[in-house]
């Protein structure tokens, strides 16, 4: 495909328990591997936990 540039978005989501900062990191490396640091735009990490915290811990 050639012609004119596009920005393009790529999403996905993982469960781990492993460091999602970590990971993170390598997935970003993998992509600037791939596209070139240049062209990579925006990237962004978020973490939502999967457990909740057991009732009575003390921070209510």
């Amino acid at each position: 495909m050639s012609g004119d540039p596009v920005l393009a978005r790529v999403e996905l989501t993982f469960r781990t328990d492993e460091d999602p900062h970590a990971l993170a990191d390598r997935v970003r490396e993998a992509t600037t591997l791939i596209v070139g640091r240049d062209a990579l735009e925006e990237f962004r990490v978020r973490v939502l936990p999967l457990s909740s915290k057991p009732k009575g811990s003390g921070s209510d």
